[in-house]
């Protein structure tokens, strides 16, 4: 199954430099990314996206190999989605 995410709307952020900084009202806390983070974060706020479109976009712009991508898009989301950042977008058949 290839799910789509998006940041979760109740999250404001803000850019500093190339830093995001980001305020959860659900969590009542603040989060700062670091710049690939930011740019994870930049992606997601666009529009819906994959795990593997980010991983692809990532990968343009930064001299990573695919696995190592990989393994951190995952924890990204993984950490976004257990702090309520991100969700799930509904994708349909």
């Amino acid at each position: 199954m290839n799910l789509k995410w998006q940041i979760n709307p109740e999250v404001l952020s803000s850019k500093i430099d190339e830093e995001a900084i980001l305020m959860s009202f659900e969590a009542e806390s603040y989060f700062g990314l670091d710049p690939v983070g930011s740019r994870i974060w930049e992606l997601l706020s666009k529009t819906p996206v994959t795990a593997d479109e980010l991983v692809v976009h990532l990968m343009e712009e930064y001299e990573v190999n695919e696995a190592t991508c990989r393994e951190d898009v995952q924890r990204f989301i993984d950490d976004m989605l257990a702090k309520k950042l991100i969700q799930q977008v509904p994708v349909s058949a």
